[in-house]
């Protein structure tokens, strides 16, 4: 590795790092998709294990985790039966992962609780108007998801 590269690298470390970190998600998923990001080619998960310094249950554990977050995807290399992983580079893709695993969930079953809760009888005016606000905050966040479509 080029000394400018080794530098860049560290830095970058750190970036996926914070990136990770203010998702929620595990240190050890932005060393894994960091691996990945950097590589020119689809990678071994021995490869990764190897690059990242991590235990082969945290790769196995952080590849199944990014890949259903739609982080990585498989690669199939022929006469190879290794598993091997490419990163997703499309920032739409990555937001719409993110989305479809973390929030729509929520947000499905908010609309479910909200449902129930305006079933109740004898809400007074108040909570009426704060369950109908948080309704409307409810549906427009699940209507924000076609939004991501414009980034990249």
């Amino acid at each position: 590795m080029a000394k400018g590269d080794q530098r860049a690298h560290n830095q970058l470390t750190a970036y996926f790092c914070h990136l990770a970190e203010a998702f929620g998600l595990p240190r050890s998923v932005a060393q894994i998709y960091q691996v990945l990001f950097l590589s020119e080619n689809p990678l071994a998960v021995t490869d990764v294990v190897t690059r990242s310094g991590l235990s082969k249950g945290s790769v196995s554990t952080g590849l199944r985790l990014l890949e259903r977050l739609k982080f990585v995807h498989p690669v199939i290399i022929p006469d190879d039966r290794r598993s091997f992983y490419r990163p997703e580079l499309s920032l739409r893709r990555l937001a719409v992962g993110l989305v479809e695993e973390n929030f729509l969930p929520v947000l499905e079953k908010g609309r479910v609780t909200l449902e129930e809760i305006s079933l109740l009888k004898n809400l007074s005016p108040h909570y009426e108007a704060r369950l109908a606000s948080l309704r409307h905050w409810n549906e427009t966040a699940r209507g924000l998801l076609p939004a991501l479509s414009l980034l990249d």
